[in-house]
């Protein structure tokens, strides 16, 4: 299993100097984007192949975690900060029972 902080730092090896912060977070929406085409191409043709269905996606969520790094890095964060506050955050709802709704700041 890998450390996502390790996985940031390893991933950004691979990153070109055109790849710059504007890039990475609009190519962030268009790899969300490729990610919900295959799943509508899945729900559209059925699951005749789902092994199939399976190793694109994580393919794609392979590209959106790269998007994330990206986006996380210029903004000086580390991919386990932003993961423990999610984790966090959804604790928190759970414990004030507002898991269920919607709005950032419930």
């Amino acid at each position: 299993m890998i450390d996502v902080d390790d996985y940031q730092v390893k991933a950004m090896k691979f990153r070109l100097p055109s790849a710059n912060g504007t890039y990475a977070l609009m190519n962030l929406a268009g790899e969300a984007g490729e990610a919900l085409s295959l799943a509508a191409k899945f729900i559209r043709d059925g699951d005749q192949y789902p092994e199939d269905y399976r190793k694109s996606m994580k393919k794609e969520l392979g590209d959106i975690m790269w998007m994330v790094s990206a986006v996380a890095k210029d903004h000086g964060l580390l991919m386990s900060d932003i993961c423990q506050g999610n984790l966090d955050k959804l604790q928190s709802r759970q414990d004030r029972n507002v898991i269920n709704g919607s709005g950032d700041e419930r």
